[in-house]
């Protein structure tokens, strides 16, 4: 591997370190920007490298030009047409940054798509995915660290800042760990299992404490998805490897009831508490509960977007700052297409589309765990939000996207 693209793994395969960082920050109230210094620095690394590499003339390269020169001329319209100041400039560019990362990352990658290996990534998404574990749950052995859902005992996440986005890592987390231990099983050393076992264990462990819903539910599913998948459909594990792996989980399971039954249901009390709370609290509602008020969040930002009547406003959006400072309850809907529509505009959803779209389109080419990890985050984006606004979560959304164009291994089992 070259010095530029050994650096890139490093250097972005420490981002739960540096969220970690952040959070720890900003709960000590330190006025140390650990994070934004970070994502600067990765900007600059990646259009450094991008204009050193050159554009081939593709369509691909049209789309990522298209995005990155529609969004900074978005932002200079909003400026003028809403007569923003310096700070809410700062704040949207700031938006507009974390917005821009998950297109940059896979365009950096695309240059350098014969440089990566399969194997760069695979230790790229094991390494994020220890490094999540590790800085959740040692702040919980230590008994440090904040709650999930401020004024409250529902949830735990250490020093990770944004609950959401820390449930989209370990989502993602989860779901290539249990990938990668399911899949490798015979072709890794015992050693190498039981190392990657514990770890995929330790992402369980990690979405149980946040608390959050979305994350447990996705757990739960995704173990049984993947126990349905070895044992059933994996033709190359041979019988004796499934017998062994189908006791130990059983025996890891029997272990997780008799010994462990006091801690999850210690974990899942607040959270049961904080739903049972708003459920109440909605009379009933299940829309509102389901969605977490999303859809109150929706409806009051749609009367805020067509209540202008203004064709820029409706073409450009508001912005970010606009939104926050005027729009209420809508300041925030948290589904991420409405929010692109809301604080971009029509032109916004047109080349966000358009690259999500090619990004589709080869996930449904290569079909591999980069397909599957792709439209997970797309789903939970469009319906939960924080995938593609968020620095977290943009960056990790964008490492998958990159690997989307060069992993060439299929999920399907040779016949």
């Amino acid at each position: 591997m070259l010095k530029e693209t050994k650096l890139f793994v490093h250097l972005f395969a420490i981002f739960p370190i540096i969220d970690t960082l952040n959070g720890f920050a900003l709960s000590a109230g330190i006025n140390l920007p650990v994070g934004v210094a970070y994502r600067l620095f990765c900007i600059f690394f990646l259009v450094s490298g991008i204009f050193k590499k050159g554009f081939p003339k593709n369509i691909y390269t049209v789309l990522t030009a298209s995005f990155i020169f529609s969004g900074i001329l978005t932002l200079l319209i909003q400026t003028v047409t809403l007569q923003n100041g310096f700070g809410a400039l700062g704040n949207d560019m700031s938006n507009m940054v974390k917005f821009f990362l998950w297109v940059l990352i896979p365009y950096y990658i695309y240059q350098r798509r014969d440089t990566f290996t399969e194997a760069d990534f695979s230790r790229l998404f094991l390494t994020i995915s220890a490094l999540f574990t590790i800085c959740l749950l040692v702040p919980y052995l230590l008994g440090i660290g904040n709650q999930t859902y401020a004024g409250s005992d529902a949830g735990y996440k250490a020093f990770f800042f944004a609950n959401n986005d820390t449930t989209i890592g370990f989502i993602a987390a989860a779901t290539y760990t249990g990938w990668y231990l399911f899949h490798q099983t015979s072709s890794t050393k015992r050693a190498r299992r039981i190392l990657t076992a514990l770890l995929y264990i330790g992402n369980l462990v990690g979405l149980l404490l946040l608390g959050t819903k979305t994350g447990i539910i996705y757990g739960v599913v995704l173990t049984l998805v993947l126990l349905i998948r070895f044992f059933f459909f994996q033709k190359r594990v041979p019988l004796l490897v499934k017998w062994s792996t189908g006791s130990a989980v059983i025996a890891v399971a029997l272990f997780a009831i008799f010994k462990g039954r006091s801690f999850i249901l210690d974990t899942l009390s607040g959270s049961i508490q904080r739903l049972t709370y708003f459920y109440n609290l909605y009379n009933g509602d299940l829309i509102r509960f389901i969605t977490s008020s999303r859809s109150q969040f929706l409806d009051s930002a749609f009367q805020s977007f067509t209540g202008t009547g203004h064709l820029t406003n409706l073409l450009f959006g508001f912005g970010f700052s606009q939104r926050v400072a005027n729009w209420g309850l809508g300041d925030l809907v948290e589904m991420d297409f409405f929010d692109v529509l809301f604080s971009l505009g029509f032109i916004g959803v047109l080349v966000t589309s358009a690259v999500l779209l090619y990004f589709f389109i080869k996930a449904c080419q290569k079909r591999n765990i980069y397909s599957v990890m792709f439209i997970v985050l797309l789903f939970y984006g469009a319906f939960a939000g924080h995938v593609l606004f968020s620095a977290l979560s943009s960056t990790l959304f964008g490492l998958i996207c990159g690997a989307l164009l060069l992993k060439k291994e299929s999920l399907r089992e040779p016949k």
